[in-house]
Formats: structure tokens, sequence, C-alpha cells
């Protein structure tokens, strides 16, 4: 049974723009351009009423776009043995106030998610024999990309694969209004209502 996430796709450009960050070394697996993504909430194996029930949630779900941009890198993990590398990003209220809103729409679906939200891109796994961050980290601390425009939310699949996982998405579920755009409901549907 696949995994399911809710998250935003990285546009072209920014994908692109990250590959010269994937420098080989022992111990790290890069993603590629197309497995690059934002994950908003890690949902896991969840039954075809649960994923029915997401996805009404999503569905009712209102929200406006925003603008994101990638500012800077970090890891999680210890200094010594991180466990991933990560692009950060500048900025983050709104896509702050956008997963409070999803979180609050799935209250009656999942329980809570017990990890803290630290918005990200996943760059690189890391397998013990990674070695310190610090270099990685210095060479491209100051890594700063356009920014784009958010106007949808994914659900998306995971499925492993011998090359990493593959993600697929499921659905999307688009923003009230495009970012720009200033008479924007903020206020959610009733489940049902459709979008």
């Amino acid at each position: 049974m696949p995994r399911l996430f809710i998250g935003l796709e990285l546009p072209a450009a920014q994908a692109q723009a990250l590959v010269p960050l994937a420098e080989p070394g022992p111990g790290l697996r890069w993603q590629t351009p197309a497995q690059l993504h934002l994950t908003l909430r890690f949902l896991g194996e969840l039954s075809a009423a649960q994923t029915n029930g997401v996805q009404q949630a999503l569905a009712a779900l209102r929200w406006d776009g925003f603008r994101l941009q990638i500012n800077g890198v970090g890891y999680f993990g210890s200094p010594t043995r991180p466990s991933i590398l990560w692009a950060g990003l500048a900025d983050t209220a709104a896509l702050q106030r956008l997963r409070d809103r999803l979180d609050a729409r799935l209250a009656t679906e999942l329980a809570p998610d017990p990890q803290r939200f630290v918005p990200h891109v996943t760059l690189a796994r890391c397998s013990s024999g990674a070695g310190s961050p610090a270099e990685f980290l210095a060479r491209h601390r100051q890594l700063q990309l356009p920014a784009w425009a958010v106007t949808e939310l994914c659900l998306f699949t995971s499925e492993a694969s011998d090359n990493g996982s593959r993600y697929r998405v499921l659905a999307r579920y688009p923003c009230v209004l495009p970012w720009g755009d200033t008479d924007c409901a903020t206020a959610d549907q009733t489940p049902g209502a459709g979008h």
C-alpha cells in the first residue's frame, strides 16, 4: 500500500537550479529534480475511507495563493551524523497559515501530527558515512532562488523503488485566488460544498 502525503510541487526552474548542489560524496543519496517537493503533512498508509475523507477535506479547504522563495541550506540530525541535507525557505508565514488551516481541516479525519512543521525541501538523504555537513553548509549558505507563486496543493503517493522513493500526484487542489489578487475569501467551505 503506498504512503500518502500532502505537499507542494517545486517548479521546474527551481528544481533545476538545485541540481548543482548535488556533489558526489560518501553516504549521500541526492534527490533527482523529479523528487524535489515540499511536504506540508505526511499521512502515511491510509484506508480507502480515510483517503476519501482526506480528499473531501482538501476539496473543502479555501486558501489564498502566496509566494515562496528557497533561501539557505541546513540539515537534520547531528553535526557529525546528519540524516538529511535540505534547502530552506524565506518568509514562511503564509505557508505556516496554510499548514495550520490544513491541520484544522484534517482534525476530524486523522490524529494530530506529532512532528513539528519545519518547512524545507529535502536535497539529500545521508547514511552513516556522510560525515559532517559543515563544508556543504559553508559552500551554499548564501543560496537564494527566485520566488514562485504557490497556487495549488497536491496529494501525493510515495512508493519505494531501487532508486529511492517515487512520488506521483494523486490529486490537485487549487487556491481560491492566485497570489496578487486582493479580494480573496479566506473562510473555509463547509464539507461537501464543492470547490
